[in-house]
């Protein structure tokens, strides 16, 4: 019987190569490189490939050996996918962890929490991204605890600035009658291909919902409003230039200054306290501190205009906490222009955006673009979005401000407990005992649930 001929493919050319070429220099050199012992780091030299892979090699090759079989080729990890959550989804998020500790009673360890997130929020991604979401987009921090078990902590400033918040706007609520209209300001994008997950379709028809798996463009959407609804004449729709996801990527301060001086402004029929987040270009300063990379005349400079005094001896670094420990209350432009027409600014905590009926809004327009989104085609989304827009009311706003009052009396109530017993939430793998049942009817749970909007798959490359 004649041996089948294997094509030995590039690579293995190589490695049989680079063997020929070993024995070649112990040929002309009359000895080894490595005694007879040195199994690995013969075969490695002769081979060109690392002792480490040598050895799992061996490894493998015994283990084939033992069971009649071929040594396989190693099976390339796939590349994982990156987990996109947005504004919405983060909110349904906090509300699990918070629901988990307030309603059930329990600590919700990371497990609790990604099986959670898994049956209401269509989490795909492993519990090491949803311990990195929990720090990074929620502002969460780990501390040991006297067990010295791993612990996540709200972080103490976020606390702080929320309790501010929140004082505030009970102050208003608390004037009845006279008190200020609050106007939530806010931007969000309109996926091209936002569709809903789900249709009712017979076996044999061919209609149904349509997937796209391009890209598609972007809309950036900017708007305004409160319990009266929208802020007539205030909103702004534009085709994004860039497919990053990050509508960030196309506001920058000069836009977003335009936008409230023709826009929003002129649309606002009294004094109203206006509640923004602290996007980059939300939070220009009217005057900007000297850094590190101001050059030291300048430092200087900005030291003796104000009458503070230095030593001329002084170094960069010296001057620079000389300037961080006489500087002034940040003034933000976007502040100013504000309250030159009357307007009060609060600026929502961070990791807090489910403190913004706006928010809810956003996901309402998206369910409705999504819901008549069968084609997808670019060519339709203006028109679509504008629909989705009008078709809000007074009254979707109404019940979205109504559910967040929810949330700000929840907040409230718990840091006023709080005081009593930290707000801690265990990250190890230890499993706890529930002292409650397992109902989750909390103000924080089910208005959470996801929109079954789908977007396709760019987000999760």
């Amino acid at each position: 019987m004649t041996e089948r001929i294997t094509k030995i493919r590039g690579r293995a050319r190589t490695i049989v190569y680079n063997v020929v070429k070993y024995f070649e220099d112990e040929k002309c050199n009359r000895r080894s490189k490595f005694s007879f012992a040195q199994v690995n780091k013969k075969a490695a030299a002769a081979t060109g490939v690392s002792e480490r892979t040598i050895n799992q090699i061996r490894k493998e090759g015994r283990t084939a050996e033992a069971s009649s079989s071929k040594i396989k080729t190693p099976i390339k990890k796939k590349r994982s996918k990156n987990i996109f959550l947005d504004n919405f989804a983060l909110v349904a998020l906090k509300g699990i962890i918070t629901s988990i500790y307030t309603v059930r009673k329990e600590v919700p360890i990371l497990k609790k929490i990604l099986a959670a997130a898994r049956q209401d929020l269509e989490y795909t991604g492993s519990i090491s991204t949803l311990r990195k979401i929990l720090i990074e987009a929620l502002g969460y921090r780990f501390k040991k605890c006297r067990q010295n078990r791993s612990v996540l902590l709200e972080r103490p400033n976020i606390r702080s600035w929320r309790a501010k918040y929140l004082r505030a706007i009970r102050a208003n609520d608390e004037l009845g009658a006279n008190k200020k209209p609050v106007i939530y300001l806010d931007e969000t994008w309109i996926h091209a291909h936002y569709t809903v997950k789900k249709c009712w379709q017979g076996e044999s028809s061919k209609e149904g919902v349509f997937k796209n798996d391009s890209p598609g463009r972007r809309w950036v959407l900017v708007h305004a409003g409160g319990e009266t609804g929208f802020v007539e004449g205030a909103s702004l729709l534009f085709k994004s230039k860039t497919k990053s996801g990050d509508y960030h990527d196309e506001m920058n301060g000069d836009n977003f200054k335009k936008w409230i001086n023709e826009k929003l402004i002129p649309n606002l029929k009294e004094p109203s306290i206006i509640v923004m987040d602290n996007a980059s270009y939300h939070s220009v300063q009217s005057e900007r501190l000297p850094t590190m990379a101001t050059k030291k005349a300048d430092m200087q400079n900005w030291l003796q205009g104000r009458g503070i005094p230095f030593d001329e001896g002084m170094f960069k670094p010296e001057l620079y906490m000389l300037i961080k420990e006489n500087a002034p209350q940040k003034r933000y432009e976007i502040d100013e222009i504000f309250q030159n027409h009357g307007h009060q600014v609060l600026r929502l905590p961070p990791y807090n955006c489910e403190l913004s009926p706006i928010e809810f809004i956003w996901n309402l327009i998206k369910q409705r673009v999504s819901s008549k989104n069968v084609q997808q085609k670019e060519s339709e989304i203006e028109r679509l979005t504008l629909e989705a827009i009008n078709s809000i009311t007074k009254d979707d706003w109404i019940r979205e401000v109504n559910h967040v009052k929810r949330i700000e009396n929840t907040y409230w109530e718990n840091e006023r407990l709080d005081d009593i017993q930290e707000f801690i939430i265990e990250v190890g793998d230890e499993s706890e005992s529930s002292s409650s049942s397992d109902d989750d009817d909390s103000t924080l749970g089910d208005r959470y649930a996801m929109s079954g909007i789908e977007t396709m798959d760019e987000d999760d490359d």
